[in-house]
């Protein structure tokens, strides 16, 4: 009997949620299903299947872990046949028999943010405040038994998509250029990545100051909880988790199959936009 780790990549635009819930559909629930059918498991206990994390509805992801033990040999096209469109397996690689997904070396989100009001050199000030170890209690909705975590890196970087939008879709306007805030940790608290990014965006239109973001990272012992609203979780991506001493090897014709779904929903995207865009148009002709 073989351990195997898979990465998992999903739109997550359409599931509620990685966890499995009762009559919703999750990605989790998904990948237990067709693993299943497929004779790759049955029992979750004597499969000892794990999973590495827990992303919210609408969350999205290239880098999500599983693993699990089973007799039969692990095809990731196979799966990949069964599986819907929206949730794909990458990678795969073999694991030892106590790996347990959910302690990484490393786990990386990308938050990607539409906006044109933002000062970026105050975006990399307050990316130096983050980065270390902090207490990040202020950070998370659910109470812990500990809310200390470390931030190894924060990269913001300003993306162009205008290049790949004017070559798929010539009738597509140009769009705002995206922001890409990177961070890198061990791992993350619940919601703690999106309310990260909301503090960000206060900073940067000048709604808080860089003393404020101090003192939520230091909060003193019996000082309240801070509300901190989490920001929309369309815009998360978890790209990747890295394991010490384990190597995934991408299937090739796995991840130009995950492409190609991601094209084809961004030409449904396009067409909607067409539809939105001439109703706008043909409402401002209409009031002449």
């Amino acid at each position: 009997m073989k351990r195997t780790a898979l990465k998992i990549g999903y739109i997550g635009t359409n599931f509620h949620g990685f966890q499995r819930q009762p009559d919703l559909r999750t990605v989790e629930e998904e990948l237990i299903y067709h693993l299943r059918k497929l004779n790759y498991i049955d029992d979750l206990k004597k499969s000892r299947f794990r999973i590495a994390g827990r992303t919210d509805a609408g969350v999205h992801s290239l880098g999500n872990v599983i693993s699990f033990q089973s007799e039969k040999e692990v095809q990731v096209n196979e799966i990949n046949n069964s599986l819907p469109d929206d949730i794909q397996i990458l990678a795969k690689a073999p694991v030892r028999f106590g790996f347990k997904p959910r302690y990484a070396e490393m786990r990386q989100y990308r938050y990607i943010l539409f906006r044109q009001d933002l000062d970026l050199e105050k975006l990399d000030e307050v990316a130096e405040i983050f980065k270390g170890t902090h207490n990040f209690t202020n950070f998370t909705k659910r109470f812990q038994k500990t809310t200390t975590r470390t931030i190894a890196d924060i990269k913001i970087t300003e993306g162009n998509l205008n290049d790949y939008h004017k070559k798929e879709f010539p009738n597509l306007h140009d769009t705002i250029s995206p922001i890409f805030i990177d961070i890198y940790g061990e791992s993350f608290l619940w919601n703690m990545v999106r309310k990260m990014v909301r503090v960000f965006v206060d900073v940067a239109i000048g709604k808080m100051s860089l003393e404020m973001v101090e003192e939520l990272l230091n909060p003193g012992e019996n000082d309240p909880r801070v509300n901190i609203k989490v920001l929309d979780p369309d815009y998360l991506i978890l790209m990747d988790i890295i394991y010490d001493g384990i190597k995934f090897v991408y299937d090739d014709y796995a991840c130009e199959r995950f492409k190609r779904n991601l094209v084809d929903s961004l030409d449904n995207l396009q067409r909607k936009y067409a539809i939105r865009e001439s109703m706008i148009k043909s409402l401002e002709d209409l009031r002449k």
